[in-house]
């Protein structure tokens, strides 16, 4: 008979890929984790690199402000040249429970750098401010289950702003928050009920009886239908309020290109793309069945990535907007899609699609994956019908429909992971890719620092 310790899956602390082996460089377990009574779960993290020492050139000495907020002197609208001297520190945010964990990247496995902080309300998602943040001062948003949004300085927690302070702009949880590209006060935060506002860090919230005053528009009709209010004055926020579809938006992701395009993952199964200046769908992607959970842009933002509940990670072609490819290798609800640059390779002439595009992904199943999605990668099923394969490109959707489902599988390539391996036997929340290597945490608490090849004791491959 055989024990029962011999059916144990097997975590691994090493991942073997042509290029080379990434390993565990470092762990972190969040301390309020530990000592939970309950699981915690780790929800919307956020990553950045920013620079040892920040210098600016000095900005005068703003008057304070009254009202829901209280702020720090406002940053100028147009950054102003700031000189990197050091090495770039890379930190890592995010919630567990009731607790904020603030990780230096390089120093996982030291005491020292690593800071927590205890909320009444659960933290549900962060966003850093790459635009102004530095190793000394790491503005953050955090967002709670409350409804409440808080601007912190990750490396001393103090409090600098507090937006929709008790919900008075809108009583439901935080899905997530992300800062626009391109600026250093705007904001948006994602809600439970549908609801998107767009906020400006130096402004002061509404009152509550202009809050309340603002109508709720009626989303019965299309499962397109979507509103934008704006208030009849721009000295308050929210700047905008966005309505969209009839359940939560669990993810924000926007582009890197000019006009800046914003993905929305909804409960209701679609990625809603707009023209985010413009306030103009663009296309709506719907999944095979169930809730959109996360989504990436390729670097040169010609093709979206998007998983969800059905398991699947799916490859839209924007310029297309059609389907490209079933990514299937996971078991389980999909929680971080990610691409990896430096491994994507750009058209010779810098206008087209790239000929090879690496992105990697976590789910609940505790497994990491790494895919590479190019013409030689995609595989089509023999039931295919129509003309013969030609292109990389699968065939465009009607032009007229703003709505682009998943082909069914015999009329659409699917793709399989380069590698796929269990990295953690509790499910995977949280997927980053840095200079050095990656970073992951679990549902535990626990976030892994994984060097690259060449990095940091990463092993390269020799031909």
């Amino acid at each position: 008979m055989q024990g029962s310790g011999e059916n144990k899956p097997v975590v691994k602390t090493a991942i073997v890929l042509p290029e080379g082996v990434y390993k565990v460089a470092g762990a972190y377990t969040c301390q309020a984790s530990k000592h939970a009574s309950s699981p915690q779960r780790v929800f919307k993290s956020s990553f950045a690199r920013v620079n040892s020492v920040r210098i600016t050139s000095p900005s005068p000495k703003a008057k304070s402000k009254l009202g829901f907020t209280k702020k720090l002197a406002p940053v100028p609208v147009q950054p102003p040249p700031a000189v990197a001297t050091g090495q770039g520190v890379d930190f890592l945010v995010y919630p567990s429970g009731d607790c904020v964990c603030v990780c230096n990247v390089g120093a996982l496995d030291q005491d020292g750098p690593h800071r927590e902080k205890r909320y009444q309300s659960d933290p549900t998602c962060c966003a850093i401010n790459p635009a102004t943040s530095s190793a000394e001062n790491l503005e953050t948003l955090i967002g709670f289950e409350s409804g409440e949004i808080l601007l912190v300085d990750a490396v001393t927690f103090a409090q600098s702003g507090k937006f929709n302070a008790s919900g008075v702009l809108n009583n439901s949880r935080v899905t997530d928050v992300r800062w626009l590209p391109g600026t250093v006060n705007t904001f948006v935060a994602s809600f439970g009920n549908g609801v998107m506002l767009v906020f400006d860090k130096d402004k002061d919230d509404a009152n509550a009886k202009s809050a309340s005053a603002t109508a709720v528009p009626d989303l019965s009709g299309s499962e397109l239908s979507f509103s934008v209010l704006h208030p009849k004055t721009s000295r308050n926020n929210p700047i905008s309020r966005w309505h969209v579809g009839r359940g939560p938006i669990n993810h924000v992701c926007f582009s890197t290109d000019t006009p800046v395009k914003m993905a929305l993952c909804c409960h209701d199964g679609h990625a809603r793309v707009f023209d985010f200046a413009q306030e103009k769908l663009a296309v709506s992607f719907r999944s095979q069945f169930g809730a959109m959970l996360c989504a990436a842009w390729s670097p040169d933002n010609h093709y979206l990535i998007t998983g969800g509940e059905d398991d699947v990670i799916v490859v839209w072609s924007m310029e297309d907007k059609c389907a490209l490819a079933r990514c299937l290798g996971h078991n389980s609800w999909l929680s971080a899609v990610q691409f990896d640059p430096e491994c994507c390779e750009d058209d010779e002439d810098g206008t087209g699609p790239g000929s090879n595009y690496r992105f990697l992904s976590v789910a609940q199943d505790g497994r990491l994956c790494f895919w590479d999605l190019n013409e030689g990668n995609l595989i089509f099923s023999r039931k295919r019908t129509g003309a013969p394969r030609k292109s990389f490109i699968a065939s465009p959707a009607q032009a007229s429909s703003l709505v682009v489902e998943v082909p069914r599988p015999e009329e659409i390539p699917s793709m399989e992971p380069v590698v796929n391996v269990l990295i953690d036997l509790e499910p995977l929340s949280t997927l980053h890719v840095t200079q050095t290597g990656l970073v992951t945490a679990c549902f535990g608490g626990e976030a892994k620092l994984w060097s690259k090849p060449g990095a940091m004791g990463g092993e390269v491959m020799e031909a």
